[in-house]
């Protein structure tokens, strides 16, 4: 047997919710029950960067399998400044948000961490435990903080390593 997609999984979600709707108004709330408020809650994710690197970054890649961009992230961060993207579920989808973001390094203050990645992945499930991977290429330390919920809010931040 073929074992179900999250996009299958979002459909029933979706049925199940329109079902519920008929005798009174709903709202899914992160996976974590039905309340009355007429409209299904969006999953979201605001990412704020910080650039502690002593590099500027530049942006070489970024996309989502599931979700949309609110903001797009930022194109370059100069060294020691700030940037960010928020991106949500698509709306009337279960879907949660899914994607990464990439960038790369240059115009360092130690030449030797000229060209390294910095990489974050996301996962906010519509239903479960947000997820952040990070990978800094050896060259660079990330901290991130926050992060929870269904509108959740993750500082990024990146330094020398």
């Amino acid at each position: 047997m073929k074992k179900p997609t999250r996009r299958r999984a979002a459909l029933v979600a979706g049925v199940v919710v329109s079902v519920l709707a008929v005798g009174v108004p709903v709202r899914a709330d992160s996976g974590c029950g039905v309340q009355g408020q007429g409209e299904m809650r969006l999953r979201g994710l605001e990412v704020r960067i910080h650039n502690a690197t002593g590099c500027r970054l530049t942006l070489t890649g970024y996309g989502l399998t599931w979700g949309e961009y609110v903001t797009g992230p930022t194109a370059a961060i100069p060294k020691g400044q700030n940037g960010g993207f928020k991106a949500q579920s698509r709306a009337a989808s279960f879907s949660g948000v899914e994607g990464f973001v990439k960038y790369a390094s240059s115009n360092c203050d130690e030449s030797r961490r000229n060209q390294h990645t910095a990489t974050l992945n996301f996962d906010l499930p519509p239903v479960g435990t947000n997820t952040y991977t990070v990978d800094g290429s050896g060259a660079f330390e990330s901290r991130l903080s926050g992060g929870s919920g269904a509108q959740a809010v993750l500082m990024w931040g990146l330094s020398k390593r």
